[in-house]
């Protein structure tokens, strides 16, 4: 069975079901974009519309939907670059918060993306950011690049400073430095 496959459906836990979405059209694609522009902050994330033409053209980039018992529970985005993996997008419904939905999917990207796995966050500048790089260096992440500066998502937008984490495998700078601009060329750069 070829990777593109084996994610189509994963469960997570019993409880948790990650289902990877290849249509703007899907019904759940539909319900997550709301999730999307409410979670992540216009320089975080792309137009709708870009979004919704990768899914099927962009092989790389899985965008799933997370599913708790059969119940629509989020959406999580990473993108399979064959020598690592970038974790771009995370996000649970309100009401789905604070019953370890996250922390499941964690666990399951643990098990399942095996490598290096590189994901972006605010700079410890406010609490909830602090409190964020707090939870991912609890799963086994810890920063990598403080100057990090994310290109932006639209086309006339400006940088954006965030930090590097990783799930940290000794690799070098020099490797890092490749990883970054692999991100910045296929998931940013494409505008």
């Amino acid at each position: 069975m070829d990777k593109a496959n084996q994610f189509q459906s994963l469960n997570i836990a019993l409880m948790v079901t990650l289902k990877r979405i290849t249509q703007a059209e899907d019904e759940a694609f539909r319900k997550l974009t709301a999730l999307y522009t409410e979670a992540f902050p216009v320089e975080e994330r792309r137009e709708i519309g870009q979004l919704g033409e990768l899914l099927h053209t962009e092989p790389a980039m899985y965008f799933n939907a997370v599913e708790c018992d059969g119940q629509l529970a989020g959406l999580f985005v990473y993108w399979d670059f064959g020598s690592f993996y970038y974790l771009e997008h995370l996000a649970v419904f309100a009401e789905m918060r604070n019953k370890k939905r996250g922390q499941q999917i964690l666990d399951w990207v643990k098990e399942q993306l095996q490598g290096v796995r590189l994901l972006e966050v605010e700079p410890a500048e406010t609490e909830m950011a602090t409190r964020r790089i707090h939870y991912y260096e609890r799963n086994g992440y810890r920063i990598l690049d403080r100057n990090y500066l994310q290109p932006p998502y639209v086309k006339g937008g400006k940088d954006f400073p965030l930090w590097v984490m990783g799930n940290g495998s000794g690799q070098s700078a020099e490797v890092l430095n490749r990883q970054i601009q692999t991100i910045k060329d296929k998931v940013y750069y494409r505008l």
